[in-house]
């Protein structure tokens, strides 16, 4: 992560590939990073469907996408459901990287707090918090879509 950050701030404007400000750098970072873990969520979660169903689908004449819009998608969701939840948690996290490029998110308070003299380590309780209510609901969230697609035993 910190890597792909470090190229598109420091790299890419000497290769040409100018962003507009620090923040599309952070997006476009979260978004390169982030995303090959969602390809390989869906992709592990589309191979945990049976290879017969697909192929029973294309025997009565379905085309590949009804095949994935009908058959194999609906079932994979179960399995793709949870990990996918979790990196929407991790990507959450992961915006706080952001603060070490220069983003004025929630890694640029405390120094700004620091300057007014109030104290630094409150101040980072604060932000703790801060993430605590943010990724809580998250958490309750995946847990209930878990109960809710899960197959009962």
């Amino acid at each position: 992560m910190t890597l792909v950050f470090a190229f598109l701030v420091f790299a890419a404007p000497k290769m040409g590939i100018e962003l507009p400000s620090f923040f599309w750098c952070a997006v476009t970072a979260l978004s390169l990073y982030t995303g090959a873990f969602v390809c390989e969520v869906v992709r592990a979660g589309m191979n945990t469907v049976p290879v017969g169903q697909a192929e029973a689908a294309r025997s009565v004449g379905l085309n590949y996408a009804q095949v994935m819009g009908t058959v194999i998608l609906p079932q994979a969701f179960k399995a793709i459901m949870p990990p996918l939840s979790s990196l929407a948690i991790a990507l959450l996290k992961n915006t706080t990287i952001a603060a070490g490029f220069s983003v004025a998110e929630a890694g640029s308070i405390p120094a700004a707090m620091a300057e007014r003299g109030e104290n630094q380590m409150a101040t980072l309780v604060w932000i703790s918090v801060g993430f605590l209510i943010l990724i809580t609901p998250l958490a309750l969230a995946q847990r209930w879509a878990e109960r809710k697609v899960s197959v009962p035993t």
